[in-house]
């Protein structure tokens, strides 16, 4: 469903702005906003969908220079 996150990131934001999804998940929102020049802050409490965030989120920035890394390797 990440078209569905592209269409409203785009509606809804502009290139810079900071994209807030406070039940992060695997981090969908992020991955598409950093993709789309974006900042992101998400919070997630359930531990195996953090770990995913981390995991999505690291490639996103790889893809997006623009944003260094908020998860340096481990």
């Amino acid at each position: 469903q990440l078209e569905v996150i592209r269409r409203g990131i785009e509606l809804w934001t502009n290139p810079g702005d900071a994209v807030l999804s406070p039940f992060a998940g695997i981090g969908s929102e992020g991955y598409v906003s950093l993709q789309m020049g974006r900042r992101f802050v998400g919070a997630e409490l359930k531990r195996s969908y953090y770990e995913q965030a981390v995991r999505n989120l690291a490639a996103a920035a790889t893809v997006d220079d623009r944003q260094p890394s908020l998860f340096p390797a481990a």
